[in-house]
C-alpha cells in the first residue's frame, strides 16, 4: 500500500507539491511565531473593591516602593510626597502614548518651601495714644492637638511719644545656619528726641538669636507715636510716620508639588476648585521685567491652597512691665494667617527653594501595629524651619538643589483652591493613594482620645514631623522642567523631576471583571514600556491601621492612633507567561491551511472516482479506500513535518528567535494533525463510493441547476454547482478577514488594545508583531485556498469553456466569468468574516459606538475580494495554454 500512496504522491506531483507547500508554511510559522509569544505579563491576584476613585494605575519609580508595601500591601496616606523624582519626561510621554490611556498625570513633589507671615498688635488700639511705656511680649506655641508647647524667651516692647532718631550700630557676627561660617548683620541705636532738643537712647540691650530660629532679634522693639527718623537710609528721606505695630514672626512651610494642569482637570476637577483668581496656566515661567539685567529673575506660577492643613497656633499676651494684668491676648493659627504673597502679584522678596525630606521608616510588632522610627536632629540646619521643626524628627531634610545664580525663580500666585471641593473628599469614594486630601489620625484607645480631647492628629507645620500635609503650592509642569534645566532642584530632580504618573484608563466602568482586564492590559503595556514600577490600585480600599507614635520633646506623650491607610487589594505580580490571543491567531493559521488541504483532498477524490470505483468492484473495502485516501495525506504531512522542524530551526536562528530543537520538532505532529483534520471527511467520502456510481461519468453526476443569464449568472451558477468547494474557500477568507478587522480596529481605531467578555470569560486583544504575522499568513493561506478553489472549478469545467471559446465567445468574456466566480467566493467570506470581526471588536471595545469601524470593516472587505479575484487569474492563465481541440478531445465533446 506504500508503493500505491507514493506512486499516486508522484503521478500527481503539481498538486503533492502545493499541498506540500502549504502545510509546510503553516507548520513551519506557527511554530517559529509561538516562540514569540512567551513574554514578560503582568498577573493580577484579589479581590477588587466596588468602588472606583479618579484614577486606577499609579505609576511610580522602582525605588519609591517601601518595605510595608512589598510585605504587607500597605501604603500610608499621602505617600506621593515623599518621592522626590525618579520619572522622566519622556517616561511621561510613552506612558500617555500607551494603548487604552485615557489620562496620564504626572506628580512632582518638589519639596517644602519656608513660608514667614506676621501677626501683628496694634498698641494704638490698646493704651491711651502718647503713652511712654514698656510691655513684655509673651509668646507660646502650641501643636499636636495642643499636646506639645513651645514658650518663647520674653521680649520687651518700648513705646514714647517723642520721635526717634535711628543711626548705625555694630556690626555683629553669628555662626550662620548651617553652622560651617558666618554671617555679618548690622545693628541699629535708637535715641529718643526729647522736647529740650537733647536725644537720649533707649532699647538697649543689642541683638541676640532668636531661640528655636536662626533670626537675629532686638532684645528691645523700639516704636514711637511720633515716627522715626533713620539718619543713615539706604533710599529715600528715611522719614517714617508712627510706629505702633508689634510684629511677631510666624514661620510655616507649604509643600510645593508640580503638575499637569489640563489632566489634573481632567483627573480631580482642579479648575473647578478655584476660588480666586484664575486657574494654573501649563506655560513655562516668564522674565521678570522690572528686575535689573545682572540680577535677572522669571516669575513661576502658583496654584495656592486657600486652606493650611498645618497644626499650628500661636498665643500672645502683652502685659505692661510692672502690672499683672494683660494689656491683650491673642491668638494666631497657621490657617488664620493672611499669606505674604497676594494674587495676581510677583513676590519679589522670596525665591523658591525647595527642600525634599526623606520618608518615614516603621518597626511592626508581631500584632500588625506600626512604629515610626525617630531620626537625629542636625545641630545646625541652613533652613528656617517652623517651631514644631525644634521637636522629634520622624524624616531627614535631603540636601538642596545648587542653584544657579542666574535667572532666580520668584512666585506669582495666579489663584488659589479649595482642596474640600475636590472629589477624594467624599467619604465614599476615599482615594487610595490620595493627592489633595488631608490625613486625620484619631486616637485608637482611650487614654489617647482623651487625649486629644476627642478631636484628630492633624498635619504639623514642619517638614520634618510625623504627619505629612498635602501639596499646598502647585505649579505646572512646564515650570518643573524650567527649574530643572536650571538646577533648582536637586540633583536627582535635576535629572528626573517626576514622581508619580497616576492613570485613568478608558472604558473602566467600575470593578467588573472586563474593566479589571482593560486595566491590567494597560498596566502590562506601561512596565513593558517604561520599566517602571505599576501599581493597579482600582479597588484599593482604605483600612483601619494602628500607629504608637513616640513621646516628642516638647509635652506629647505616647499616642495609640488609628490612621487610614491603602491596602493593595490588588497584587500584581510579572511573571513569563504565553499571549493567549497570539496562540489563538496562530491556530486559525492551522485552520486556513486545513481549509485548503481539504478541498485539494475533496479534489482529489472527485478526481480519482473512476480509480475508486474499480478498486471497490475488485473487492477492496471501505477501510482500505479510507486509509489509501488518508494515507496519502499522512504521507506528506510527515514529510511537510519534518522540512517544518528544518525550516522553523533555521528561520529562528536568521530572525534571532529562540526556537530550540524540542519546539522545532512541533512541527512533525502539527503537520499530522492538520493532514488528518483535513483528510478525514474526503477518505470517509471515498470509502462510501460505489463502483457503479463512480464508473459512471462525472459530466452526468451533478445536480441540475438553475439557468443564470449573462457573464455575473455563469459565475453564480459556477460558485453554486461546486457549492462545497466555494464554502470551503470562503471559509477560508472569513477566518483571515475577521482576524484582520480585529487587529486594524485595535491598531487603527482603539489604539492596539481591546478587551471584554465573551461568554463569560474576560479576554483582550494586544496587538504584538508575532499576531501580525499571524494574520499576513493567513491571509496568504486563505488566498492561495482560494486560487485552488478556482484552479479544480476550472479544470472541471474545462469542457465547458472550451466549447464557449468554440462557439465564439471572446477570451476576455470567460476569463471575466473566472475573475468574477473568484472575487463572488471572496466577498461572501470576506462579508461573513467582517461581520464577525467587527461583533467581537464592539464586544471589546472600550467604548460603545461602532462608527469607527466602518471604514476598516469596507476595507477588508474590498482587500478580501480583490485578492480572490487575483488568485483566479492563475487558474485562467494555466487554462490558456491548452489548446480549445485537445480540450474537447479529452471529454469527449
Amino acid at each position: 500500500m506504500l508503493r500505491l500512496l507514493w506512486h499516486h504522491a508522484v503521478r500527481q506531483w503539481a498538486r503533492s507539491a502545493a499541498l506540500l507547500t502549504g502545510m509546510l508554511v503553516a507548520v513551519s510559522s506557527f511554530v517559529v511565531l509561538t516562540a514569540t509569544t512567551e513574554s514578560s505579563k503582568l498577573t493580577v491576584t484579589g479581590t477588587i473593591a466596588k468602588s472606583r476613585g479618579p484614577y486606577d494605575i499609579l505609576v511610580r519609580p522602582g525605588k519609591a516602593v517601601q518595605e510595608l508595601e512589598r510585605s504587607a500591601g500597605l501604603i500610608r496616606p499621602n505617600s506621593l510626597t515623599d518621592i522626590y523624582g525618579g520619572i522622566t519626561f519622556d517616561q511621561v510621554g510613552a506612558v500617555r502614548r500607551t494603548p487604552g490611556v485615557e489620562v496620564a498625570a504626572p506628580f512632582a513633589a518638589l519639596g517644602h518651601e519656608s513660608d514667614t507671615s506676621v501677626t501683628l498688635i496694634d498698641l494704638a488700639k490698646l493704651v491711651p495714644r502718647g503713652t511712654r511705656a514698656t510691655f513684655e511680649l509673651d509668646r507660646v506655641w502650641k501643636y499636636d492637638g495642643g499636646l506639645s508647647t513651645v514658650r518663647q524667651e520674653r521680649r520687651a516692647v518700648f513705646i514714647t511719644p517723642h520721635r526717634l532718631e535711628a543711626r548705625r550700630g555694630p556690626t555683629v557676627t553669628r555662626p550662620s545656619a548651617g553652622g560651617a561660617d558666618f554671617e555679618s548683620a548690622q545693628t541699629n541705636r535708637y535715641f529718643e528726641v526729647l522736647p529740650s532738643g537733647r536725644r537720649r537712647e533707649v532699647c538697649k540691650g543689642g541683638v541676640r538669636v532668636e531661640e528655636h530660629t536662626t533670626q537675629l532679634v532686638n532684645v528691645v522693639t523700639c516704636l514711637s507715636w511720633a515716627g522715626v527718623t533713620d539718619l543713615e537710609p539706604l533710599s529715600g528721606d528715611g522719614k517714617f510716620g508712627p510706629q505702633t505695630l508689634v510684629y511677631t514672626g510666624f514661620p510655616t512651610t507649604r509643600l510645593v508639588a508640580g503638575v499637569d494642569p489640563e489632566a489634573e482637570s481632567r483627573l480631580f476637577g482642579l479648575d473647578t476648585a478655584v476660588t480666586e483668581g484664575d486657574y494654573l496656566s501649563p506655560k513655562a515661567p516668564t522674565p521678570v521685567t522690572s528686575r535689573p539685567a545682572d540680577d535677572p529673575a522669571s516669575a513661576v506660577q502658583v496654584l495656592r491652597s486657600d486652606r493650611a492643613a498645618r497644626d499650628l497656633e500661636l498665643s500672645v499676651t502683652l502685659t505692661r512691665r510692672g502690672e499683672d494684668r494683660p494689656v491683650t491676648r491673642k491668638r494666631f493659627e497657621a490657617g488664620s494667617l493672611k499669606p505674604r504673597q497676594r494674587v495676581g502679584k510677583v513676590d519679589e522678596l522670596g525665591g523658591l527653594l525647595f527642600r525634599p525630606t526623606s520618608p518615614v521608616a516603621y518597626d511592626r510588632t508581631d500584632g500588625g501595629t506600626l512604629r515610626p522610627r525617630t531620626v537625629e536632629r542636625p545641630e545646625h540646619d541652613e533652613t528656617v524651619l517652623p517651631l514644631d521643626g525644634q521637636d522629634t524628627w520622624f524624616r531627614r531634610l535631603m540636601p538642596l538643589g545648587q542653584n544657579r545664580p542666574w535667572g532666580s525663580p520668584l512666585p506669582k500666585v495666579v489663584g488659589t483652591f479649595d482642596p474640600q471641593q475636590l472629589p477624594e473628599y467624599d467619604a465614599a469614594s476615599r482615594l487610595p493613594l490620595g493627592t489633595y486630601g488631608e490625613p486625620a489620625l484619631s486616637g485608637a484607645d482611650t487614654r489617647s482620645r482623651a487625649l486629644l480631647d476627642g478631636r484628630a492628629l492633624r498635619p504639623a507645620s514642619s517638614p520634618t514631623a510625623y504627619v505629612q500635609q498635602p501639596p499646598s503650592a502647585l505649579i505646572s509642569m512646564e515650570s518643573v522642567r524650567w527649574l530643572a534645566d536650571h538646577n533648582h532642584l536637586s540633583y536627582r530632580q535635576n535629572i528626573a523631576p517626576v514622581s508619580a504618573i497616576r492613570v485613568r484608563v478608558a472604558g473602566v466602568t467600575g470593578a467588573d471583571e472586563v474593566s479589571r482586564e482593560r486595566v491590567r492590559v494597560a498596566a502590562e503595556e506601561i512596565r513593558e514600556r517604561t520599566g517602571l514600577h505599576v501599581d493597579i490600585v482600582l479597588g484599593s480600599s482604605p483600612v483601619a491601621q494602628q500607629v504608637v507614635l513616640p513621646a516628642g520633646e516638647n509635652g506629647r506623650p505616647e499616642l495609640r492612633l488609628t490612621e487610614w491607610w491603602s491596602k493593595k487589594n490588588v497584587a500584581t505580580q510579572i511573571i513569563k507567561a504565553s499571549d493567549t490571543k497570539s496562540l489563538v491567531l496562530l491556530t486559525l493559521v492551522l485552520v486556513v491551511c486545513t481549509l485548503f488541504v481539504a478541498n485539494a483532498a475533496a479534489a482529489s477524490v472527485r478526481t480519482r472516482r473512476a480509480e475508486l470505483g474499480l478498486l471497490t468492484a475488485v473487492g477492496w473495502r471501505p477501510r482500505h479506500l479510507f486509509t489509501v485516501v488518508l494515507g496519502e495525506l499522512l504521507l506528506l504531512g510527515a514529510v511537510a513535518g519534518v522540512l517544518g522542524t528544518g525550516t522553523a530551526w533555521a528561520a529562528g536562528r536568521a530572525l534571532d528567535i529562540d526556537v530550540p530543537p524540542g519546539r522545532a520538532l512541533l512541527a512533525v505532529p502539527v503537520a499530522l494533525a492538520v493532514a488528518v483534520v483535513s483528510g478525514a471527511v474526503p477518505a470517509w467520502s471515498a470509502a462510501r463510493a460505489r463502483p457503479v456510481s463512480a464508473l459512471r461519468s462525472a459530466a452526468t453526476t451533478g445536480r441540475r441547476t438553475r439557468m443564470f443569464a449573462g457573464v455575473t449568472g455563469m459565475a453564480l451558477a459556477g460558485a453554486v454547482r461546486a457549492r462545497g468547494r466555494s464554502l470551503l474557500g470562503a471559509a477560508a477568507v472569513a477566518t483571515a478577514a475577521a482576524a484582520t478587522l480585529l487587529l486594524v480596529a485595535a491598531t487603527a481605531t482603539f489604539r492596539g488594545t481591546l478587551a471584554g467578555s465573551v461568554l463569560g470569560e474576560t479576554i483582550s486583544v494586544q496587538v504584538r508583531t508575532t499576531d501580525l504575522a499571524a494574520v499576513a499568513t493567513m491571509v496568504l493561506l486563505s488566498t492561495v485556498a482560494v486560487g485552488d478553489v478556482m484552479y479544480l472549478g476550472v479544470q472541471d469545467r474545462a469542457a465547458e469553456f472550451a466549447l464557449l471559446r468554440a462557439v465564439g465567445w471572446d477570451e476576455r468574456v470567460t476569463t471575466r466569468l473566472v475573475l468574477l466566480e473568484g472575487a463572488l467566493i471572496g466577498f461572501v467570506g470576506s462579508l461573513t468574516g467582517t461581520l464577525l470581526g467587527t461583533v467581537a471588536a464592539l464586544w471589546l471595545a472600550p467604548t460603545g459606538g461602532g462608527t469607527e469601524l466602518v471604514v476598516p470593516a469596507l476595507s477588508v472587505i474590498a482587500a478580501g475580494t480583490a485578492l480572490s479575484a487575483l488568485a483566479s487569474l492563475v487558474p485562467v492563465l494555466l487554462r490558456r495554454r491548452r489548446s480549445t481541440a485537445r480540450l474537447l478531445a479529452e471529454e469527449g465533446v
